[in-house]
């Protein structure tokens, strides 16, 4: 349908996504995901099509922005870019950590630049574009220099966007999870989640649906005066 808004999900294979897409989809969304393998790709766009019907989805690895202009839908406007991709593998601030640390910095921050970069003259008027950071932004992840800098980076990406695109009446939000209970951080969780889940005020973990909820509000109308913010959803480790 031509009034159809479509919302492109990266990352669409990932613990996040899951209870987001079919939500999504209720609301109405059209959905177009991508994900860095037909191995994690499939299974999503199978469960997105049974409550979108017409959802389409592409292998990308989003490594350029060439690679993400042919990875978003082939034609029509864009109303919501939520941008889901991300790895977090620990290593160190060492010669030997460089090689991990460049494809952090690839997967989690210079893909987001050009995410937009591509689909910037697709994107409506009034359209939203969600990033996903982290807690590790602000409070650092000692295993994961990388990755605390690729989030920040999301952080000054989203500031520097609700700026920019404001005339167009385009908001740009980005979220701060903790450690929330997906595929991602198991590794964190099996080697120190006793120690981790002391320091949280709510004593849990959180579950995706309390990310995919705050991302779903964020493409709703109820969000139509908040940009250029990242909210942080951490069970209140940063409380105060």
């Amino acid at each position: 349908m031509a009034d159809r808004k479509i919302a492109v999900v990266t990352g669409a294979g990932g613990g996040i996504a899951a209870p987001l897409l079919p939500r999504l989809a209720a609301e109405g969304w059209g959905l177009h995901l991508t994900d860095i393998s037909q191995e994690m790709l499939a299974p999503a766009l199978a469960e997105a099509r049974k409550h979108d019907p017409d959802a389409t989805g592409v292998v990308s690895m989003l490594e350029s922005v060439e690679a993400c202009r042919a990875a978003l839908p082939p034609s029509g406007a864009i109303h919501a870019l939520v941008h889901l991709a991300g790895i977090f593998v620990p290593h160190s601030v060492s010669e030997q950590g460089r090689p991990v640390y460049e494809r952090t910095m690839a997967a989690n921050a210079d893909n987001a630049f050009d995410l937009v970069a591509a689909a910037d003259d697709r994107l409506a008027d009034h359209a939203r574009i969600v990033f996903i950071s982290s807690l590790a932004f602000s409070a650092g992840s000692p295993e994961h220099p990388g990755y605390s800098m690729a989030k920040g980076a999301l952080v000054g990406l989203t500031r520097a966007l609700a700026r920019s695109h404001a005339p167009r009446g385009i908001l740009v939000n980005a979220l701060a999870p903790g450690i929330i209970e997906t595929g991602m951080p198991a590794h964190v969780i099996a080697k120190d989640g006793e120690a981790y889940r002391k320091r949280i005020p709510l004593g849990r973990f959180g579950a995706p649906e309390e990310v995919s909820g705050v991302i779903a509000f964020l493409l709703s109308p109820d969000a139509g005066y908040i940009t250029g913010q990242t909210l942080r959803i951490d069970g209140g480790v940063t409380a105060g």
